[in-house]
Protein backbone atom coordinates (compact mmCIF):
# COMPACT_ATOMS: atom_id res chain seq x y z
CA UNK A 1 0.00 0.00 0.00
CA UNK A 2 1.77 3.31 -1.00
CA UNK A 3 0.90 6.48 1.27
CA UNK A 4 1.33 9.80 -0.33
CA UNK A 5 2.14 12.56 2.49
CA UNK A 6 1.74 16.33 1.77
CA UNK A 7 2.81 18.45 4.25
CA UNK A 8 2.57 22.73 4.62
CA UNK A 9 2.78 25.39 6.89
CA UNK A 10 -0.57 27.38 8.16
CA UNK A 11 -0.41 31.39 7.65
CA UNK A 12 0.60 31.40 11.60
CA UNK A 13 2.47 28.66 11.61
CA UNK A 14 0.84 25.60 12.12
CA UNK A 15 1.67 22.22 10.42
CA UNK A 16 -1.04 20.77 8.11
CA UNK A 17 -0.59 17.27 7.22
CA UNK A 18 -2.47 15.23 4.53
CA UNK A 19 -2.02 11.47 3.56
CA UNK A 20 -3.69 9.95 0.65
CA UNK A 21 -3.34 6.12 -0.84
CA UNK A 22 -3.60 5.94 -4.14
CA UNK A 23 -3.49 2.50 -4.55
CA UNK A 24 -6.78 1.92 -2.61
CA UNK A 25 -9.35 4.37 -4.31
CA UNK A 26 -7.04 7.82 -3.62
CA UNK A 27 -8.66 7.76 -0.11
CA UNK A 28 -7.79 10.18 2.28
CA UNK A 29 -6.08 8.67 5.49
CA UNK A 30 -5.53 11.35 7.49
CA UNK A 31 -5.75 15.24 8.20
CA UNK A 32 -4.02 16.75 11.11
CA UNK A 33 -3.70 20.25 11.57
CA UNK A 34 -0.99 21.29 14.68
CA UNK A 35 -0.74 17.38 14.99
CA UNK A 36 -4.69 17.31 15.90
CA UNK A 37 -6.51 14.93 13.52
CA UNK A 38 -9.79 15.59 11.80
CA UNK A 39 -10.16 12.06 9.88
CA UNK A 40 -11.87 9.56 12.59
CA UNK A 41 -8.66 6.87 12.83
CA UNK A 42 -11.38 4.37 14.91
CA UNK A 43 -13.07 3.91 11.16
CA UNK A 44 -9.64 1.94 9.92
CA UNK A 45 -11.06 -1.20 9.98
CA UNK A 46 -13.76 -0.65 7.33
CA UNK A 47 -10.61 1.58 4.99
CA UNK A 48 -8.80 -2.40 5.57
CA UNK A 49 -12.33 -4.08 5.27
CA UNK A 50 -13.99 -2.90 2.16
CA UNK A 51 -12.17 0.70 1.32
CA UNK A 52 -14.74 2.49 3.27
CA UNK A 53 -14.29 4.64 6.69
CA UNK A 54 -11.57 7.45 6.57
CA UNK A 55 -11.89 9.89 3.66
CA UNK A 56 -13.63 7.58 1.08
CA UNK A 57 -14.97 8.94 -2.15
CA UNK A 58 -18.03 8.43 -4.09
CA UNK A 59 -18.44 7.66 -7.76
CA UNK A 60 -19.20 6.77 -10.51
CA UNK A 61 -22.30 5.93 -8.36
CA UNK A 62 -23.91 6.66 -4.75
CA UNK A 63 -24.30 3.74 -2.18
CA UNK A 64 -26.30 0.90 -4.17
CA UNK A 65 -27.59 0.87 -7.25
CA UNK A 66 -30.84 -0.41 -8.30
CA UNK A 67 -30.46 -4.69 -9.28
CA UNK A 68 -31.04 -3.78 -12.95
CA UNK A 69 -27.81 -1.61 -13.26
CA UNK A 70 -25.81 -3.46 -11.21
CA UNK A 71 -22.69 -4.90 -14.17
CA UNK A 72 -21.25 -8.77 -13.19
CA UNK A 73 -19.56 -11.52 -14.64
CA UNK A 74 -16.25 -10.39 -13.60
CA UNK A 75 -13.77 -12.21 -11.55
CA UNK A 76 -15.17 -11.32 -7.95
CA UNK A 77 -12.17 -13.04 -5.89
CA UNK A 78 -10.43 -10.01 -7.31
CA UNK A 79 -12.36 -8.00 -4.51
CA UNK A 80 -12.67 -9.89 -0.96
CA UNK A 81 -15.47 -7.85 -0.05
CA UNK A 82 -17.64 -9.05 -2.03
CA UNK A 83 -18.28 -12.42 -0.22
CA UNK A 84 -18.53 -10.70 2.63
CA UNK A 85 -21.12 -8.70 1.13
CA UNK A 86 -23.06 -11.57 -0.38
CA UNK A 87 -23.29 -13.22 2.71
CA UNK A 88 -25.10 -10.74 4.24
CA UNK A 89 -27.71 -10.58 0.95
CA UNK A 90 -26.36 -7.10 -0.54
CA UNK A 91 -26.50 -7.06 -4.55
CA UNK A 92 -24.36 -4.01 -4.64
CA UNK A 93 -20.46 -5.29 -5.39
CA UNK A 94 -18.89 -1.69 -5.12
CA UNK A 95 -20.32 0.40 -2.46
CA UNK A 96 -20.60 4.41 -3.88
CA UNK A 97 -18.84 3.18 -6.83
CA UNK A 98 -15.39 1.69 -8.26
CA UNK A 99 -13.38 4.88 -7.71
CA UNK A 100 -12.65 3.72 -3.69
CA UNK A 101 -11.60 0.57 -4.45
CA UNK A 102 -9.05 0.31 -7.07
CA UNK A 103 -5.75 2.00 -8.20
CA UNK A 104 -5.37 5.23 -9.60
CA UNK A 105 -2.57 6.21 -11.63
CA UNK A 106 -0.80 9.44 -9.57
CA UNK A 107 1.62 12.12 -9.32
CA UNK A 108 2.92 14.14 -6.25
CA UNK A 109 5.19 16.53 -4.92
CA UNK A 110 5.51 17.73 -1.19
CA UNK A 111 2.54 19.89 -1.00
CA UNK A 112 -0.16 18.39 -4.25
CA UNK A 113 -1.17 15.13 -5.67
CA UNK A 114 -2.78 14.67 -9.10
CA UNK A 115 -4.72 11.70 -10.00
CA UNK A 116 -6.42 9.89 -13.05
CA UNK A 117 -8.59 6.85 -12.79
CA UNK A 118 -10.05 5.95 -16.36
CA UNK A 119 -12.34 3.12 -17.27
CA UNK A 120 -10.46 1.83 -19.84
CA UNK A 121 -7.56 1.17 -17.25
CA UNK A 122 -6.99 -2.70 -16.13
CA UNK A 123 -7.59 -3.63 -12.41
CA UNK A 124 -6.28 -7.80 -11.99
CA UNK A 125 -6.64 -7.89 -16.09
CA UNK A 126 -10.23 -6.66 -16.29
CA UNK A 127 -10.97 -3.07 -17.66
CA UNK A 128 -12.18 -1.23 -14.89
CA UNK A 129 -15.84 0.24 -16.55
CA UNK A 130 -16.44 -3.80 -16.60
CA UNK A 131 -16.60 -3.54 -13.14
CA UNK A 132 -18.67 -0.21 -12.74
CA UNK A 133 -20.79 -1.10 -16.08
CA UNK A 134 -20.23 1.63 -17.75
CA UNK A 135 -16.77 4.21 -19.10
CA UNK A 136 -15.42 7.07 -17.50
CA UNK A 137 -12.74 9.47 -16.94
CA UNK A 138 -12.03 10.89 -12.98
CA UNK A 139 -9.59 13.57 -12.33
CA UNK A 140 -8.68 14.27 -8.55
CA UNK A 141 -6.14 17.07 -7.58
CA UNK A 142 -5.51 17.82 -3.87
CA UNK A 143 -3.12 20.54 -2.18
CA UNK A 144 -2.42 21.50 1.37
CA UNK A 145 -2.92 25.46 1.11
CA UNK A 146 -2.21 28.11 4.21
CA UNK A 147 -5.78 27.92 5.13
CA UNK A 148 -6.50 23.74 4.17
CA UNK A 149 -6.67 21.26 2.27
CA UNK A 150 -7.93 22.20 -1.32
CA UNK A 151 -9.39 19.17 -3.50
CA UNK A 152 -10.86 19.17 -7.63
CA UNK A 153 -12.79 16.12 -8.12
CA UNK A 154 -14.50 15.56 -11.39
CA UNK A 155 -16.37 12.67 -13.67
CA UNK A 156 -17.11 12.53 -17.37
CA UNK A 157 -19.12 9.59 -17.75
CA UNK A 158 -20.97 7.73 -20.49
CA UNK A 159 -24.47 6.68 -18.48
CA UNK A 160 -25.27 9.42 -15.77
CA UNK A 161 -23.26 9.55 -12.84
CA UNK A 162 -22.07 11.04 -9.28
CA UNK A 163 -19.11 12.29 -7.65
CA UNK A 164 -18.99 12.95 -3.47
CA UNK A 165 -16.66 12.65 -0.49
CA UNK A 166 -17.34 10.34 2.17
CA UNK A 167 -15.46 11.69 4.39
CA UNK A 168 -15.71 10.39 8.54
CA UNK A 169 -14.87 13.42 10.84
CA UNK A 170 -13.96 12.99 14.35
CA UNK A 171 -17.27 13.98 16.70
CA UNK A 172 -16.21 16.13 19.18
CA UNK A 173 -18.83 15.34 22.43
CA UNK A 174 -21.89 17.98 21.84
CA UNK A 175 -21.32 18.50 18.46
CA UNK A 176 -23.76 20.25 15.84
CA UNK A 177 -23.73 20.63 12.33
CA UNK A 178 -24.74 24.07 10.82
CA UNK A 179 -25.48 25.17 6.94
CA UNK A 180 -27.64 26.82 5.36
CA UNK A 181 -29.79 24.74 3.05
CA UNK A 182 -33.26 24.81 1.29
CA UNK A 183 -36.17 23.84 3.53
CA UNK A 184 -36.64 20.05 2.68
CA UNK A 185 -34.52 17.40 3.26
CA UNK A 186 -34.38 13.52 1.88
CA UNK A 187 -35.08 10.85 3.82
CA UNK A 188 -34.08 7.11 1.88
CA UNK A 189 -35.81 8.58 -1.38
CA UNK A 190 -38.87 11.08 0.34
CA UNK A 191 -38.51 14.77 0.62
CA UNK A 192 -39.51 15.66 3.75
CA UNK A 193 -39.77 19.24 5.44
CA UNK A 194 -37.17 19.50 7.62
CA UNK A 195 -38.56 19.90 11.59
CA UNK A 196 -38.66 23.43 12.60
CA UNK A 197 -36.61 23.05 16.23
CA UNK A 198 -33.41 22.03 13.53
CA UNK A 199 -34.77 25.00 10.55
CA UNK A 200 -34.79 28.36 10.75
CA UNK A 201 -37.40 29.02 7.88
CA UNK A 202 -36.32 33.02 7.68
CA UNK A 203 -32.44 32.33 7.55
CA UNK A 204 -32.54 28.96 5.82
CA UNK A 205 -29.86 28.27 8.57
CA UNK A 206 -30.06 24.15 9.29
CA UNK A 207 -28.49 23.03 13.08
CA UNK A 208 -28.53 19.46 13.95
CA UNK A 209 -27.40 18.27 17.33
CA UNK A 210 -25.16 14.64 16.61
CA UNK A 211 -26.52 13.20 19.32
CA UNK A 212 -28.65 10.53 17.50
CA UNK A 213 -28.76 8.06 14.24
CA UNK A 214 -28.41 10.36 11.15
CA UNK A 215 -28.68 9.30 7.33
CA UNK A 216 -30.51 12.75 5.59
CA UNK A 217 -29.53 14.68 2.31
CA UNK A 218 -29.87 18.40 1.92
CA UNK A 219 -29.99 20.89 -0.82
CA UNK A 220 -27.51 23.46 0.18
CA UNK A 221 -28.06 27.38 -0.02
CA UNK A 222 -26.54 30.06 -1.04
CA UNK A 223 -25.47 32.94 1.69
CA UNK A 224 -25.39 36.18 0.42
CA UNK A 225 -22.05 36.10 2.16
CA UNK A 226 -20.59 33.44 0.37
CA UNK A 227 -19.72 32.19 -2.70
CA UNK A 228 -19.97 28.74 -1.60
CA UNK A 229 -21.44 26.04 0.62
CA UNK A 230 -20.33 26.11 3.95
CA UNK A 231 -21.04 23.46 6.47
CA UNK A 232 -19.72 23.58 10.18
CA UNK A 233 -19.10 20.48 11.91
CA UNK A 234 -19.19 22.94 15.47
CA UNK A 235 -18.16 21.49 19.41
CA UNK A 236 -17.21 23.54 22.19
CA UNK A 237 -12.95 23.01 21.38
CA UNK A 238 -13.34 23.22 17.79
CA UNK A 239 -15.06 23.44 14.48
CA UNK A 240 -14.55 21.73 11.32
CA UNK A 241 -15.10 24.09 8.60
CA UNK A 242 -15.92 22.52 5.26
CA UNK A 243 -16.91 24.04 2.28
CA UNK A 244 -17.51 23.50 -1.41
CA UNK A 245 -18.58 24.63 -4.90
CA UNK A 246 -20.71 22.46 -7.55
CA UNK A 247 -19.97 23.01 -11.80
CA UNK A 248 -23.77 22.52 -11.58
CA UNK A 249 -25.75 24.65 -8.84
CA UNK A 250 -28.92 23.00 -10.32
CA UNK A 251 -27.60 19.32 -9.25
CA UNK A 252 -25.87 19.25 -6.18
CA UNK A 253 -26.91 18.36 -2.33
CA UNK A 254 -24.91 17.02 1.13
CA UNK A 255 -25.46 13.78 3.29
CA UNK A 256 -25.32 13.73 6.33
CA UNK A 257 -24.15 10.21 7.64
CA UNK A 258 -24.54 9.28 11.70
CA UNK A 259 -24.86 5.97 13.25
CA UNK A 260 -26.42 6.24 16.75
CA UNK A 261 -23.62 6.08 19.31
CA UNK A 262 -20.64 6.40 16.74
CA UNK A 263 -17.75 8.21 16.94
CA UNK A 264 -17.95 9.78 13.86
CA UNK A 265 -20.17 12.19 11.53
CA UNK A 266 -19.59 11.66 7.75
CA UNK A 267 -20.18 15.35 5.64
CA UNK A 268 -21.13 14.04 1.90
CA UNK A 269 -20.95 16.81 -0.68
CA UNK A 270 -22.37 15.19 -3.86
CA UNK A 271 -22.62 16.59 -7.18
CA UNK A 272 -26.48 15.46 -7.75
CA UNK A 273 -29.62 16.57 -5.97
CA UNK A 274 -30.92 13.04 -6.04
CA UNK A 275 -27.94 11.07 -5.48
CA UNK A 276 -29.59 7.71 -6.30
CA UNK A 277 -31.10 8.97 -10.00
CA UNK A 278 -28.20 11.18 -11.12
CA UNK A 279 -28.70 13.49 -14.26
CA UNK A 280 -25.67 14.54 -15.75
CA UNK A 281 -22.67 12.66 -17.57
CA UNK A 282 -20.18 15.75 -16.29
CA UNK A 283 -19.45 17.14 -12.53
CA UNK A 284 -16.85 19.12 -10.93
CA UNK A 285 -16.43 19.33 -7.22
CA UNK A 286 -14.12 21.80 -5.17
CA UNK A 287 -13.95 20.99 -1.64
CA UNK A 288 -11.98 22.85 0.96
CA UNK A 289 -11.36 21.30 4.61
CA UNK A 290 -9.65 23.12 7.60
CA UNK A 291 -10.25 23.24 11.70
CA UNK A 292 -10.43 26.02 13.55
CA UNK A 293 -9.79 25.58 17.55
CA UNK A 294 -11.89 27.85 19.80
CA UNK A 295 -9.99 29.29 22.59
Amino acid sequence: MDIVKLTNLSESGERLEASFCPSIGMNLLSFKKDGIEMVCQKTKPLFTERSAGLGALIGPHFHHRKDEDIHLGFDESVFPHILKAKEKNQKEPFSHGIARYVPWKYSASSTQIEAWLLGTDRYQNTLIKDFEGQDFEMHFHAMLVHDGLLINYSIRSEKPSVIGFHYYYELDPNATVEAFTQNKMRKNSNLENIPSNWYQEESAKLQIPINQELDLGFEPKLHDTHPYHKIQVRSETRIFHIEYTSSNEDETSWQLYHPDKEEFVCIEPLSASNPRSPRLTFSNLQLKLNQIKIK
